[in-house]
């Protein structure tokens, strides 16, 4: 029997997935943590990778970006909340300027995407990100 080109390449190109450490390298692998599971999260809803996709754009990438206050890590005085490359934020200590990643899942979950401020609005479900990462709590 003659397998379509099709169904050949597929199982050519079919190897054993990435594991957790290689598909988010420097962005390491987010554990199961006790907060979550006291906020209620189940281990299914933890997401993969620890720290935010933007934490490692550097401050010269920034400088060229959207938004580059937002991704430098500086203190925001403007809008309560927004959408900045593709990723909510807000505002969670306002008097500093502090800022923060949203996260689904009172913030151990996947981080919130957007297309526009209007997406980012504070939800229910939805928090700073949280867990063991260093770059994504409150702070700036």
């Amino acid at each position: 029997m003659k397998l379509p080109t099709t169904a050949r390449l597929s199982l050519t190109s079919a190897g054993p997935a990435p594991t957790a450490a290689e598909e988010c390298g420097p962005l390491g692998v987010m554990a199961s943590t006790d907060a979550a599971t006291k906020a209620g999260i189940s281990p299914a809803d933890i997401r993969k990778c620890r720290e935010h996709p933007l934490s490692l754009v550097s401050p010269r990438d920034a400088a060229d970006a959207t938004g580059a206050t937002v991704f430098a890590r500086d203190c925001w005085w403007g809008d309560s909340y927004g959408c900045a490359d593709g990723y909510c934020w807000e505002k969670c200590n306002p008097e500093k300027g502090h800022w923060c990643w949203t996260a689904w899942g009172n913030g151990f979950g996947d981080w919130r995407k957007c297309e526009g401020k209007g997406e980012c609005e504070p939800v229910k479900n939805s928090a700073c990100g949280q867990g063991n990462c260093e770059k994504c709590g409150c702070g700036c």
